[in-house]
């Protein structure tokens, strides 16, 4: 009898948690950048450059908070439990650092325009969190 070789390469590597999360984040980044770019497309057409000035710094920072939360959250190998909860847990606080201190610069620095500020750091939120509950 002749038998075939199983090709169990695509079962053979289990997806690290590690490996999600990066998944996750390109994910994640790369809705936030495509929500940004609508807001601020659109306050640029309805209001003036500033505006879509202010849209894109209020993506961006949302973004920031996300590039931050991926580099802090990195780690090699397979760490233990406790360790891999108490790395997770201070990303989640440096991204809401940067994100709360992005979004008061934002608010100070662009006044009139805050409310196209609010809206790109809004729909970038949206899209965290859409990304996130749909993976």
């Amino acid at each position: 009898m002749h038998q075939e070789k199983a090709n169990i390469r695509g079962f053979s590597t289990a997806l690290s948690p590690a490996e999600k999360l990066r998944k996750q984040i390109r994910a994640v980044l790369f809705v936030m950048s495509a929500l940004t770019g609508v807001v601020a497309t659109t306050a640029f057409f309805i209001a003036d450059a500033k505006a879509m000035l202010a849209a894109l710094l209020g993506g961006l920072s949302q973004i920031a908070a996300v590039l931050a939360y991926g580099r802090v959250s990195r780690f090699n190998g397979i760490p233990a439990p406790n360790a891999m909860l108490a790395q997770f847990l201070l990303a989640e606080i440096v991204k809401l650092v940067v994100a709360l201190t992005l979004l008061v610069a934002g608010f100070i620095l662009f006044g009139a325009n805050a409310l196209w500020f609010a809206g790109a750091f809004v729909a970038a939120l949206a899209a965290y969190l859409l990304v996130l509950v749909s993976t």
